[in-house]
């Protein structure tokens, strides 16, 4: 697990539930939270499963990635609702890529997120900070996948 208090700490942080797990992302990360319907997304072959297909947000083409997918391996039906943060650029190396979530939970500020961490408010879930998701990631879902056909 990743140690927080190496991790630089921000003012206000978005949660948001992934199953039992609640992903953190401080705010300067997040650039909007979108709720795209399945009908929207145009899947892309050779790319890692977790990587659901693109979706365009005013103008700009956006990669959805199943987070689910990616970090609990879990096979999923797409819902008909599909609730994404999209990161901002100020995360370089996945910048405006849509991470798909089950649920925004809320937005919280930097005491209360000490007090989250501490131990000081009663936690019924665990929780990730995006920066520790983020070497495995542009590992596993980035790298397209080759395509074999199949012989005689």
């Amino acid at each position: 697990m990743i140690d927080h208090d190496t991790l630089p700490s921000y003012s206000r942080y978005v949660l948001a539930g992934l199953g039992n797990l609640s992903l953190v992302f401080p705010d300067v990360y997040v650039a909007e939270i979108m709720i795209v319907d399945r009908s929207e997304l145009l899947p892309i072959p050779f790319f890692n499963p977790s990587v659901l297909g693109l979706v365009q947000q005013q103008g700009v083409i956006v990669p959805l990635v199943s987070l689910k997918r990616a970090l609990l391996g879990t096979k999923i039906l797409v819902p008909e609702k599909i609730t994404v943060v999209r990161l901002s650029d100020e995360f370089e190396e996945i910048s405006g890529a849509g991470l798909v979530v089950d649920r925004v939970i809320s937005s919280i500020s930097s005491l209360q997120y000490g007090q989250l961490m501490s131990g000081e408010s009663p936690a019924l879930a665990e929780y990730m900070r995006l920066e520790s998701l983020l070497p495995y990631l542009g590992e596993l879902v980035w790298k397209p996948q080759r395509w074999h056909p199949s012989s005689g």
